[in-house]
C-alpha cells in the first residue's frame, strides 16, 4: 500500500513550520530579549549618569526626576539611591521618604562592596551616613574605619582627589577624630583648588569647613575668603550660615557686604544680626577705624575680661559727645562725635566678633540706643 505524503512522515512545508522553524528561532527571540533589557538597562545607566552630573553639582531639585527616572527604569544602584533619597529630602523636604530610599540602598550598597573592586570610597562613606542615620553606630564605625584604612592610609593617598578628601573629613567627623577631620578638609580644599573640574558642592562644602576652622581660630581674613569663594561655588550652600559669615565680613571691615550677609540670616540669630547690620553701619559711617585703642593695645590683643569694662567707657564717652553736639539725622557729624564714635564702634565690634552676641549686652550696658538705627 502506499501511502500518502503527508501519512508518510515526508517533509513539508506545512510540516516545517510546525517542527523545525520555532526551534531554530527560539534562539533568536531568547537574544532580542536580552538585547531589549540590556536596552533598558543602558538607558537607565545613561539617565543615571545625568543625574548624577547635576547631583555633583549640587542641582538636587534637578538631579531629582533623572535618578528617580533611573531607579524606575530598573536599575539596581546603591549610589543612585543614596543620592535620589538625599534629593528627595532637600528638594521636596520628605525625610521619611529619604529614610525609606536609604534603607533600600543599604543592602545594594553592601553587596556591591562584597564584590572584588566594589567596596569603592564613594560606597564605604554613602554605608556610613546611612549606618548612622539609622542610629546602628557599631556598623557606621565599621565602615568609616575600614574607608580610612583602605584609602588615607592605602598604597597611594596621594592619587585621592578633592571628593575623595572631603569624604575622608567626613569620616573622621563620624570617628571623632577632629585634627584627622580638619587635615583631610584642608587637604580637600588644596587638592580641589590644584585642580580643574571637581565636584563643585564637594569643593564648596570642604572650603565651607576650613571656612569654620579659621574663624574659630581668629583667622578672620582666611575664613572670609573661603566663605566667599565657598559660595561662589554653590551658592545654596547650606553649611554657611549668613550671621557666622557676617561676622567674618565685619572682622575684616567689608562693612557694605557684612550688612547684606546679616540681611540674609532668618533663622533663630535674626535679632543679632539687626544689631550686626546697625553695627555695621555705624562703623562704616564713621571709617576707616583705627586698628589700635587709646593706649597704643591693638583691639584683638585687649583680654577678654578688660573689653567689656572698655566698651562701656566708650560708651560713655560716645553718649556725652552726642548730647554735647546736637546734630540732625543726615547732618555730617560733628568732628568730636565722630572721634569718640569710632573708639565705640570698633570696640563693640571686637566684643561682638569674639562673643557672636550683641543684643543682651547692650540691653545690660544701656547703649542699645548708641548701635540701633
Amino acid at each position: 500500500m502506499i501511502l500518502s505524503t503527508s501519512m508518510s512522515g515526508a517533509s513539508s512545508p506545512r510540516g516545517m513550520s510546525l517542527t523545525t522553524v520555532p526551534r531554530r528561532i527560539l534562539p533568536v527571540l531568547v537574544l532580542v530579549f536580552l538585547s531589549a533589557a540590556c536596552s533598558k538597562e543602558s538607558l537607565a545607566r545613561r539617565t543615571a549618569t545625568r543625574g548624577m552630573a547635576l547631583y555633583d553639582q549640587g542641582k538636587y531639585a534637578e538631579a531629582m526626576p533623572l535618578l528617580k527616572e533611573a531607579s524606575d527604569g530598573g536599575l539596581q544602584d546603591g549610589i543612585l539611591l543614596y543620592q535620589l533619597g538625599y534629593c528627595r529630602e532637600v528638594a521636596e523636604h520628605k525625610p521619611d521618604v529619604r529614610k525609606e530610599t536609604w534603607k533600600q540602598a543599604e543592602p545594594i550598597l553592601a553587596r556591591e562592596i562584597s564584590q572584588p573592586g566594589g567596596a569603592t570610597l564613594e560606597r564605604l562613606y554613602y554605608l556610613t551616613v546611612i549606618s548612622s542615620d539609622q542610629g546602628v553606630f557599631d556598623r557606621m564605625a565599621q565602615y568609616a574605619r575600614q574607608a580610612v584604612e583602605q584609602y588615607e592610609k592605602g598604597p597611594d593617598p596621594n592619587a585621592l582627589n578633592g571628593d575623595d578628601w572631603f569624604r575622608l573629613g567626613r569620616l573622621h567627623d563620624f570617628l571623632q577624630e577632629a585634627s584627622e577631620a580638619e587635615a583631610a578638609y584642608r587637604r580637600s580644599a588644596s587638592v580641589f583648588s590644584k585642580s580643574k573640574g571637581g565636584n563643585g558642592s564637594y569643593h564648596s562644602l570642604a572650603l565651607a569647613k576650613v571656612g569654620e576652622f579659621d574663624m574659630n581660630a581668629g583667622r578672620y581674613p582666611s575664613a572670609a575668603g573661603e566663605f566667599d569663594e565657598a559660595l561662589k561655588l554653590f551658592p545654596a550652600n547650606p553649611q554657611i550660615k549668613p550671621f557666622r559669615h557676617a561676622l567674618t565680613l565685619l572682622a575684616v571691615r567689608r562693612f557694605d557686604d557684612a550688612i547684606g550677609r546679616f540681611g540674609d540670616d532668618h533663622s533663630d540669630t535674626n535679632v543679632e544680626s539687626q544689631y550686626g547690620a546697625d553695627l555695621a553701619r555705624k562703623m562704616k559711617e564713621v571709617a576707616p577705624l583705627e586698628a589700635k585703642d587709646f593706649d597704643g593695645a591693638s583691639f584683638g590683643s585687649i583680654p577678654d575680661d578688660v573689653l567689656p569694662g572698655r566698651v562701656g567707657e566708650a560708651a560713655k564717652a560716645f553718649r556725652a559727645a552726642r548730647e554735647k553736639n546736637k546734630f540732625r539725622p543726615g547732618d555730617p557729624l560733628p568732628a568730636e562725635v565722630a572721634l569718640y564714635q569710632k573708639r565705640f564702634v570698633a570696640l563693640l565690634g571686637e566684643y561682638f566678633v569674639r562673643t557672636k552676641s550683641l543684643q543682651e549686652f547692650c540691653l545690660q550696658k544701656g547703649i542699645a540706643d548708641l548701635v540701633r538705627r
